[in-house]
């Protein structure tokens, strides 16, 4: 059974306040996958491998490579090298946007996330080292500090995450170090979209929601991204449906109904525009492979 990255956090970390700090090591993948959702994640590997997996591409993690995840983003670790070991950080979604700098450093993610890639960063040695030693600040001692507690940890926080966009700053250098409306906007309109992708596919909620006009919301996203935001509502719905399909038992009506569609055709057909087989043809393929997998299995081990 997978766990999720927060729980082994509480487990073996350290909590201080809205943070958890701790250093996950190959132990953690004995025996399960690890799951990270619903906040953000500041990852920094300090030796071995490990593969990261999340909707849309399979990466492999090693030394000195930051990665930064979001709360509409949700990844799996897997496949860790005996000697690998990472540094985390999370900090609580809310608390996280309570903090003046840290629009900046979503200002340097937003184009990953607006292109479904994972904020992957390569950092050189010595900012590697640092990073690593402010984030161990995060430590036992927060506890015994009881009158200032709050008002050190909102310090610390701002200090990695300025330390973060002043690193990130020097591999992304055609990416505006300064804050701007539309970047706020589109984070808003990525926090809207995978709290409500499932029942609200059309452009006119969101722009509803952030109380701007469907065509400021459209150029705003098409702009910052390259896609539509019919397009990344699109993403989401097809990442979903191929997992359900892949992964469930659900009948396709009941995926259909799931994901917000008003009946099983128009859910067959935006599936077969989305990856050119029916939902029923998807199912069937995988269900193929799988026996063909366990065939070639058994046949090794001469069964």
């Amino acid at each position: 059974m997978d766990r999720l990255l927060t729980e082994i956090m509480k487990e073996s970390g350290q909590k201080a306040g809205n943070t958890l700090f701790a250093q996950i090591k190959h132990p953690h993948f004995l025996t399960n996958s690890i799951v990270i959702k619903q906040g953000f994640f500041f990852l920094l590997v300090t030796n071995g491998t490990t593969a990261i997996t999340d909707a849309f591409h399979r990466y492999t993690l090693s030394a000195n490579q930051l990665l930064v995840l979001t709360p509409s983003t949700e990844s799996v670790l897997s496949d860790a090298s005996p000697d690998f070991s990472m540094s985390a950080l999370y900090i609580n979604p809310d608390y996280f946007d309570s903090l003046p700098d840290g629009q900046p450093v979503y200002n340097q993610v937003a184009r990953y996330l607006g292109n479904y890639q994972l904020p992957i960063f390569r950092l050189q040695d010595a900012p590697a080292e640092y990073m690593q030693k402010t984030m161990s600040l995060f430590s036992e001692q927060l506890k015994a500090m009881q009158l200032y507690q709050d008002g050190i940890i909102r310090h610390l926080c701002s200090f990695l995450l300025l330390q973060i966009t002043d690193a990130l700053c020097q591999e992304n250098r055609n990416t505006p170090v300064c804050v701007k409306r539309s970047n706020e906007i589109f984070r808003n309109f990525k926090k809207l979209l995978v709290h409500h992708y499932r029942e609200e596919h059309s452009i006119q909620f969101y722009a509803d929601q952030l109380h701007i006009s469907t065509t400021y919301l459209s150029r705003i996203v098409k702009e910052l991204t390259g896609h539509t935001v019919c397009f990344h509502v699109s993403e989401l719905l097809c990442a979903d449906a191929r997992k359900l399909l892949e992964c469930t038992d659900m009948d396709i009506k009941e995926i259909a109904d799931y994901l917000g569609f008003s009946d099983q055709s128009v859910f067959g057909k935006f599936f077969i525009r989305r990856t050119g087989l029916s939902p029923l043809k998807f199912r069937m393929r995988k269900e193929r492979k799988d026996k063909e997998d366990k065939s070639g299995i058994q046949a090794s081990q001469g069964l």
